[in-house]
């Protein structure tokens, strides 16, 4: 989907984001499919822009012959061990390592979870958590992150999305973006549907989710989309610099504004 292009990250090198880990949630619904593809692209983009990126698969189980976060957290293999053996970005098996790391949020805190996966891993990294909309209200409860709710433009889609904003807004004091994934649609239908569920979130839960479509292909410029669509998804990012400080990248001060260059094309 992303072919290479000349000095891709150039743009961005110039203004890096703050040494420490970026934790970006995403919500695991029925629809497993739609949620990888966005994974994926979120992993190939970020990588392609010189981003050490680590996804954390909650569907995935861990064993001793796939090792993943679980090992991580026993301090049974490091992540520059575990990076050596893989490409620019990577998949990790981690349903029992979150599920540990739920034990520490609810017991310690969701700071505490936090702090304890961000050091798993070398600075400058971003972590993509895909697990449960129940998982991500524990572990990043009244933070400032900022978790994906990756869905298509059918009825259960619809439904998927908003029981997943109504649970990491009301019991995970969140507030989550809605990421719209086409499947062929018209337009018209699209808009409808995406219509139907700000206006049943804004009448039960007093308040609109933000919706951060995934670039149209028919776009007059798409690889300039597709680059400014990935930098949001980044810089919406929870950002720890020393393991317990929250606060995305684009309330920071000192973040100056970022001219993002053409970088792929589909």
């Amino acid at each position: 989907m992303f072919d290479p292009m000349y000095d891709q990250a150039a743009g961005l090198r110039s203004v890096a984001p703050p040494a420490g880990i970026r934790l970006v949630p995403v919500v695991l619904s029925r629809d497993t499919d739609t949620a990888f593809d966005v994974v994926w692209l979120l992993g190939s983009g970020l990588s392609a822009m010189g981003r050490n990126v680590v996804a954390l698969d909650a569907t995935c189980r861990e064993q001793p012959g796939r090792t993943g976060l679980a090992q991580l957290l026993q301090g049974r293999e490091s992540a520059a061990q575990a990076e050596s053996e893989h490409t620019a970005w990577r998949i990790v098996p981690a349903q029992s390592g979150l599920s540990t790391l739920m034990h520490t949020a609810q017991t310690l805190g969701a700071q505490a979870a936090q702090a304890r996966l961000a050091a798993q891993f070398p600075p400058e990294t971003t972590v993509v958590v895909l697990a449960p909309k129940e998982w991500l209200s524990v572990l990043f409860e009244e933070s400032v992150a900022r978790p994906l709710v990756p869905f298509v433009m059918e009825p259960s889609g619809v439904v998927d999305a908003y029981s997943a904003v109504k649970v990491l807004f009301q019991a995970g004091g969140m507030q989550p973006v809605l990421v719209p994934l086409s499947r062929g649609e018209s337009d018209d239908l699209a808009a409808q549907s995406l219509g139907v569920l700000c206006d049943t979130a804004r009448k039960h839960l007093g308040w609109t989710p933000d919706s951060w479509p995934m670039p149209a292909a028919q776009t007059t410029d798409t690889r300039k989309a597709w680059a400014q669509w990935m930098f949001r998804m980044e810089a919406s990012a929870l950002a720890l610099d020393d393991g317990s400080a929250q606060q995305p990248s684009w309330q920071k001060p000192s973040q100056p504004e970022v001219h993002v260059p053409q970088l792929w094309s589909r």
